[in-house]
């Protein structure tokens, strides 16, 4: 089963929290959000520095560029 999305208006609380360099917390179950690095892909010919968000608890994710902060 795939997860709920979060809302625009929670991603962009995220994103906020992200640049601030706040522990992420899932906006719907109020669980700090594991993360993951991304990797750069080989095919793609330029680098983004990504980290992949993921609720524990509801199974939401975001991924947030790094670079963003």
């Amino acid at each position: 089963m795939i997860p709920d999305a979060f809302t625009a208006e929670q991603e962009k609380a995220l994103a906020e929290a992200f640049g601030a360099k706040s522990q992420l917390t899932c906006p719907v179950c109020t669980v700090t959000m594991d993360q993951r690095p991304v990797r750069p892909r080989q095919d793609v010919s330029y680098v983004r520095d990504r980290i992949w968000f993921i609720c524990p608890s509801c199974r939401r994710s975001i991924v947030l560029d790094r670079d963003s902060r």
